[in-house]
């Protein structure tokens, strides 16, 4: 009995801890860029101890990159969103699996579907294009905050990123090794 209790404790316990993470992630996605970009340059400007017109600066900078994420994240939603329903038009249409495969087959030829599409990105597989981008992006990102911060507070800055980084890749780790051990777990693991 003391047995059962303490499992149903256990996941009523850890159902409450997901709910109120996916809350949290809720009202985030429901911040503007501009309110993300307020957020974090006060955060920062208590960090960095930034002047007010460092503060607007800086604000100005993550206002534009929160509305360009922003911005693209909705643009591959929408191509996300468009291609399963055109695969799942193909699947509706499809006698089996035979006949589903020939039309996406002949969708990727006449170029309704994108064969990158189709597979779920996993791992670091990035085209060329798109990690050059990136890089670019933080190069001019990290260019525009030296010549707003001092040497100093530049100095404390990306000594703050990196740190924020480390712990993004330990909580994915994480968060990679639970999927891992459920899977396993579950028995889809192996293939």
């Amino acid at each position: 009995m003391k047995k059962i209790a303490f499992a149903l404790a256990f996941i009523l316990t850890a159902s409450a801890g997901f709910s109120q993470q996916r809350k949290r992630m809720a009202k985030a996605d429901m911040m503007t860029p501009e309110q993300r970009a307020t957020l974090s340059v006060k955060r920062m400007a208590l960090q960095l101890d930034l002047t007010k017109d460092q503060t607007q600066k800086i604000t100005a900078l993550y206002t534009e990159m929160g509305t360009q994420r922003k911005v693209k994240g909705d643009q591959m939603r929408k191509e996300a969103m468009a291609s399963r329903d055109k695969i799942a038009k193909i699947k509706k249409e499809s006698k089996d699996r035979a006949d589903f495969k020939e039309k996406v087959g002949k969708a990727i030829k006449s170029g309704e579907l994108k064969k990158e599409g189709l597979k779920r990105r996993r791992g670091k597989r990035v085209d060329f294009d798109t990690a050059n981008k990136a890089l670019d992006n933080r190069i001019e990102f990290q260019a525009k905050m030296k010549k707003i911060l001092s040497p100093e507070q530049y100095e404390k800055f990306t000594k703050l990123q990196k740190r924020k980084v480390g712990k993004l890749k330990k909580k994915m780790a994480s968060k990679m090794k639970n999927k891992k051990t459920k899977m396993s777990k579950r028995g889809k693991g192996k293939r």
